[in-house]
């Protein structure tokens, strides 16, 4: 198991540790009950109503894009309109490794 502290949360990935710490260990039934207490409150219902995608598709061609882009004096919403893009917090998506 390993550390990213770059990362900002990864929730996903700690119920699959709290999974594996249930099914790989001798615990007591106090224990237990904790890793299973903290399982419950790391699911999220689903949405009851979903709008639907409105942006358009970061292209490939876009992506790199803003990677070559990133590096030279352009603002993120500089960047956004040179490469096409009516959002600016996409570029930072893009920027940061989230698309």
């Amino acid at each position: 198991m390993s550390s990213n502290s770059s990362r900002s949360s990864d929730v996903p990935l700690a119920r699959l540790y709290l999974r594996i710490a249930l099914d790989e260990y001798k615990m007591d039934i106090g224990a237990r009950q904790y890793l299973l207490a903290a399982l419950s409150l790391m699911t999220r219902a689903s949405a009851v109503r979903r709008a639907p995608a409105t942006l358009q598709r970061i292209t490939p061609e876009m992506r790199r894009a803003v990677l070559n882009l990133q590096h030279t004096d352009l603002t993120i919403h500089e960047i956004a309109n040179a490469v096409g893009l009516a959002n600016s917090g996409r570029v930072s998506e893009i920027m940061t490794g989230k698309r």
